[in-house]
């Protein structure tokens, strides 16, 4: 038995960061380098498990307190310094304690078969929820990721039979006072020394297969199917890891060193190529420069930085820490530490309006605060701050229900849809909440309360499990109104189930699938509408790639105001759901009105509608909602209806 460090693990970290690599700037050429990822996940869990294990004997605090107090010091000075970069340039991960039961007669293998199995069951689980789940659920849920740790702390358990792990070295009883000995032991370096047996040549060979085959896989030039192919790399990485045998690859000096410098490089990468690609487009040769200068800002940050910081003391971390969080708190809220420090005249409410304009827009203003808003805009999105109304009270732990209790005390209202609802509610509690005892809200990314689509649709990345996902919520918003009981209702969705294509054509909208789910759905929501139910009729989609260029393009002076507006919306396939609309609308009769947008953004002078004003503040956010602008734009649409309920 010898003891030697694991380069080969360093190796697969080389590996993994150059498929993401290969994966970012070049797509076409490496589609599945994004699996480099899911190797990183591996070597975590197996990493994690590692250290956890070397020091069992420790008391629990003492164990969660050393672990996370590495843990911190060799990710976050470099992450913050980076996010600080990030900002200044352009404006739970799983831990668990790999527990050790020692042998107790001949009951060990019982103990320790139960544990794999519970580890396994777990992974699972995770697992059938990461595949079952809408891809926006399996992204950024934290159980739909356990498994992928897990299949790392799996593979240490194998590598590392009951004995090695019941003990802290071989043959050694461990005394108190060398506790601590052991912690230090337990290298910052990613890759701690570990015992491991000699190679054979016959797993020097196997060893070599299954690289060859993770390579193939992760550099395959044409896309695989991610459900076989994640777990498949997954297992590959879990092989090459329980192989201890030599590697000439994994162990070469080249790819070690790029594991050496993977954080950094992970970091780095992404916005030096989020510079170049919004930059110069689809240029093979600058992003190839870009990748080469990303590659060697890793290497400098890592040798002075990284390097740096990891041999400091704990006292001196935390301090840097400290100061690197104030500062990116700082920068976080720098647009609004910069509007309180501003000496800007405040403008008084005119007679006619109630409440402050939610986009802070004024008369004196210029193309460059256009520009800023604009930014600002496209990058909150309808989720920023001004946009949000407070007090909302959850009404189910399960549901995206919550409701605003007012003042008023003549009616109830239901807002229901999808972002829609969430972008347009604080205006409307606004202009209603004088009247009103309660506003219940409901939005479903996505999805429509009167028809669910019937294929993916692409301005916007829906996929084929989210439109199965808004089959399911039809039958959640009928529960919703009649919970709520309100004497109004507002539909407010941005369409894409009511604006697809007719079966046959306008006229033979009774055979129309859709049509039928939208009749379907109105049948049932309409009799726990005490009163009325407003819905907002289609309108042309934004062009979210145009919608970036407004300011640019009135600087240049290079297209007429027509041609600039023009450009702004794609009018294709919005008249399927006006026309769906209208029918219904006869279905309903007096209980249902449209809210129509199309009126508001025409102009007639230019006879095309309209999605910004003349001094360039755009109406529409890039993700396709509408900016603060634009809802003050409509508000006077919804103050009136407010005022006739």
């Amino acid at each position: 038995m010898t003891t030697s460090k694991r380069n080969d693990l360093q190796g697969i970290r080389g590996l993994a960061i150059l498929s993401v690599l290969g994966f970012h700037f070049y797509p076409k050429l490496f589609p599945n380098g994004y699996l480099g990822v899911d190797q990183f996940f591996v070597l975590s869990g197996f990493l994690m498990c590692m250290l956890l294990t070397r020091s069992q004997k420790l008391p629990m605090f003492a164990i969660v307190v050393e672990f996370y107090r590495r843990r911190l010091k060799r990710i976050l000075p470099l992450y913050f310094l980076f996010f600080i970069l990030y900002c200044s340039g352009t404006i739970h991960s799983i831990s668990g304690h790999c527990n050790c039961t020692k042998p107790r007669f001949g009951l060990e293998g019982v103990a320790i078969i139960t544990k794999y199995m519970i580890y396994a069951v777990i992974a699972l689980c995770s697992f059938a929820f990461h595949s079952f789940s809408p891809p926006l659920t399996s992204f950024n849920s934290v159980f739909a990721r356990i498994w992928q740790f897990l299949f790392g702390m799996l593979t240490y358990f194998m590598l590392n039979h009951s004995a090695k792990l019941c003990k802290l070295s071989p043959g050694v009883e461990q005394k108190n006072e060398d506790r601590g000995r052991l912690l230090e032991e337990c290298s910052e370096d990613p890759e701690p020394k570990i015992t491991r047996s000699e190679s054979s040549s016959v797993l020097l060979y196997v060893k070599y297969f299954m690289l060859i085959l993770a390579i193939m896989v992760l550099w395959f030039p044409a896309v695989l199917d991610f459900t076989w192919s994640r777990p498949f790399i997954k297992i590959l990485t879990g092989l090459l890891i329980l192989i201890e045998a030599a590697n000439y690859i994994l162990n070469s000096r080249f790819l070690i060193y790029l594991g050496d410098i993977s954080y950094a490089l992970y970091l780095i990468h992404w916005a030096v190529y989020a510079f170049f690609k919004l930059v110069y487009k689809e240029n093979y040769w600058i992003l190839t420069g870009a990748c080469l200068l990303s590659i060697v800002l890793a290497v400098l940050v890592h040798e002075t930085y990284e390097k740096w910081y990891l041999k400091q003391s704990n006292a001196i971390v935390f301090t840097l820490i400290l100061t690197l969080f104030c500062l990116a708190a700082v920068m976080i809220k720098k647009e609004e530490i910069s509007k309180q420090m501003e000496n800007t005249e405040v403008v008084p409410l005119s007679p006619e309006r109630k409440f402050p304009r939610l986009d802070g827009v004024t008369m004196n203003m210029t193309l460059d605060d256009a520009e800023r808003l604009n930014t600002y805009w496209n990058q909150h999105d309808h989720m920023a701050a001004e946009l949000q109304e407070p007090g909302c009270i959850k009404r189910r732990g399960d549901r995206w229900w919550c409701d605003f209790k007012e003042n008023g005390t003549e009616f109830k209202i239901a807002l229901l849809g999808n972002s829609y609802a969430k972008n347009h509610h604080k205006m409307i509690i606004q202009e209603c909440k004088h009247r009103v005892k309660m506003i219940s809200l409901q939005h479903e990314t996505g999805c429509e309360p009167l028809a669910a689509p019937r294929k993916p649709v692409d301005n916007g990345g829906m996929s084929i499990a989210w439109a199965r996902e808004c089959k399911d919520k039809l039958r959640e918003f009928i529960e919703f109104v009649n919970e709520t009981q309100p004497n109004y209702a507002f539909i407010l969705t941005r369409w894409y189930a009511v604006g697809e294509p007719y079966e046959i054509d306008e006229n033979h909208l009774e055979n129309d699938t859709i049509y039928l789910e939208m009749k379907s759905q109105l049948a049932k929501i309409l009799p726990n509408i005490k009163r009325k139910l407003f819905i907002l009729d289609s309108f042309p989609r934004a062009n979210m790639e145009n919608l970036k260029n407004i300011v640019k393009e009135m600087r240049t002076a290079k297209k007429t105001m027509e041609e600039i507006n023009n450009s702004l919306y794609d009018p294709t396939g919005f008249e399927h759901g006006r026309h769906r609309h209208a029918k219904l609308l006869k279905e309903c009769g007096s209980k249902c009105e449209l809210i129509d947008y199309v009126d508001a953004f025409w102009n007639k002078t230019m006879n095309a509608f309209q999605y910004f004003d003349t001094r360039g503040f755009s109406y529409f956010t890039t993700p396709l909602h509408l900016s603060a602008h634009g809802i003050e734009y409509v508000r006077p649409i919804y103050t009136k209806i407010c005022d006739s309920l």
